[in-house]
C-alpha cells in the first residue's frame, strides 16, 4: 500500500490516497487520463523526491469543462487531476513521508478558472470622465 495525496481541482478537494500498487494503469485511472507526466515540485530538503503526477494532455483539453490549480503562488498552472507521490533513490514511486499532511499540501494549492477574457479585450483601454 503506498499512500499519494490527491489533488482535484473539479470538486476544489485535497485528500489522501492509498493505493494498493503503484502500476501505470492505477495512476491513469486515479487521475482520470490516458497519458500522464511527472513535475518535480520543489528543490528543498522538505519536498526533494515529491512529484506531481499529472495529466499530460490536461492544458490541451476543453478550457469550459477543464478545472485548474497551482501549487503555491509562484507555480506554473496545471490542468486536471494530480497525485503528489514520493520517489526512492531509484526513482520508484514510494508513500509520501508522514511529514507531508493534506493540510499542508492545501495550504499551498490554489484552485481557479481562467479568465474568459482574450488578450485583445484585456488590453482595450477605456477613457471616463471624472
Amino acid at each position: 500500500m503506498t499512500r499519494a495525496i490527491l489533488i482535484d481541482p473539479f470538486t476544489e478537494t485535497v485528500m489522501d490516497v492509498t493505493m494498493v500498487d503503484t502500476k501505470l494503469q492505477t495512476i491513469k485511472n486515479l487521475i482520470d487520463c490516458e497519458i500522464i507526466t511527472v513535475a518535480g515540485i520543489g528543490t528543498s530538503n522538505q519536498y526533494r523526491g515529491i512529484d506531481l503526477i499529472l495529466d499530460d494532455e490536461g492544458l490541451l483539453k476543453d478550457k469550459d469543462s477543464q478545472a485548474y490549480f497551482k501549487y503555491g503562488i509562484q507555480s506554473q498552472p496545471y490542468a486536471g487531476k494530480a497525485l503528489m507521490v514520493a520517489t526512492d533513490d531509484e526513482g520508484e514511486t514510494v508513500s509520501l513521508p508522514e511529514s507531508i499532511t493534506v493540510e499542508k499540501v492545501s495550504e499551498k494549492v490554489i484552485f481557479f478558472k481562467p479568465s474568459k477574457k482574450t488578450l485583445d479585450e484585456s488590453t482595450k483601454m477605456i477613457f471616463t470622465a471624472f
